[in-house]
């Protein structure tokens, strides 16, 4: 009886903890990019391994089963979140919800989807859930599941630097499910926690001739040293975010005027960097719609919005791929 009650206590204290713990937000985000630069999708030409120049035309994948290292060593499993990671919207944070996480000193993640749900039918998700029906489409079929990654482009393949050659990467099947261990430290702040990756889209094809047959779609050789290589080449690595306060301090020396903007509007801006600037301009799905590289520390940037469709849009400045500043633009025809 006594073991009993020593046990109901213990019980007790747990649910207690579990209950008084505070909880923060948990948000997700990634930098693009090839090499030590940011990629611009369908724009950027960047050498692999072998100094073939390459340039990709899509890049999606997913990202499952995330776990928080606790710094005592305990694992915190984000449970039910998927994201789908795509190139063509860099400037995306996943909000993943409010969590009993206040530090992060590594996080463990996977690339693909989970056998357990891999099969499932995608009509049976909501039109939002990212395992629901994509357009182009990340689910090869019932039998097969979904797109782990979707990578596509050309690479130059007769030497003259310019990519000419398509290719296509589709790689799915259960066994191409990889893991990938991350440390770093991040504490709450503010309320959240910011896990911050950096994407080196190069590292993909690290030892791959990229030759013969590049319309590669399911698990053979090439696909499967794809995934291997997203998984041990560091194309994922985890960035300490600048601090939000910063952020927001920065943000106060950037302008646009006249905003909301017509036409055009004009870009001002003084930020304490030593390093070229790079300069996004991103719609409400974190879509760029336009990006300016090599920017000095201040000056100013005059941008056309004629073409843009009404909206809000945010433009954000970046150093070395770390988040310096952003405000929102409002276009008004």
């Amino acid at each position: 009886m006594k073991q009993l009650s020593t046990i109901f206590l213990l019980f007790i204290a747990v649910v207690a903890t579990s209950f008084t713990q505070t909880t923060n937000q948990v948000i997700i985000s990634f930098d693009h990019k090839a090499g030590a630069n940011l990629m611009d999708l369908g724009h950027t030409v960047f050498p692999i391994w072998n100094n073939k120049m390459v340039k990709l035309t899509r890049a999606e994948f997913y990202v499952s089963e995330v776990e928080i290292h606790h710094p005592d060593g305990m694992m915190m499993p984000l449970t039910d979140q998927y994201l789908l990671v795509n190139a063509n919207a860099p400037a995306t944070e996943f909000d993943l919800g409010a969590w009993p996480v206040e530090s992060a000193h590594g996080v463990t993640l996977h690339l693909g989807v989970p056998e357990a749900v891999n099969h499932n039918d995608p009509a049976s998700y909501p039109a939002s859930h990212p395992l629901a029906p994509q357009n182009p489409s990340m689910q090869w079929g019932w039998s097969a599941g979904y797109r782990f990654m979707a990578i596509e482009g050309k690479v130059d393949n007769n030497g003259d630097g310019v990519p000419e050659t398509n290719f296509e990467f589709h790689n799915l099947g259960d066994a191409l499910y990889k893991t990938i261990e991350l440390t770093s430290t991040v504490d709450a702040e503010n309320g959240v926690v910011h896990l911050h990756f950096v994407l080196d889209y190069a590292q993909l094809f690290k030892n791959m001739a990229m030759t013969g047959n590049l319309i590669q779609h399911g698990s053979a050789t090439m696909n499967a040293a794809m995934m291997n290589n997203a998984a041990t080449e560091n194309f994922l690595t985890m960035a300490t975010v600048t601090a939000t306060h910063e952020v927001e301090i920065n943000s106060l020396n950037i302008k646009a005027s006249p905003n909301p903007a017509n036409t055009e509007t004009l870009l001002e801006y003084t930020l304490p960097s030593a390093a070229a600037l790079d300069l996004l301009l991103t719609n409400t799905l974190g879509q760029t719609v336009r990006s300016y590289t090599g920017l000095s520390a201040s000056g100013t940037v005059r941008l056309e919005s004629a073409a843009l469709p009404e909206g809000v849009y945010q433009y954000v400045f970046y150093e070395n791929g770390n988040l310096l500043a952003r405000k929102q633009l409002v276009v008004k025809h």
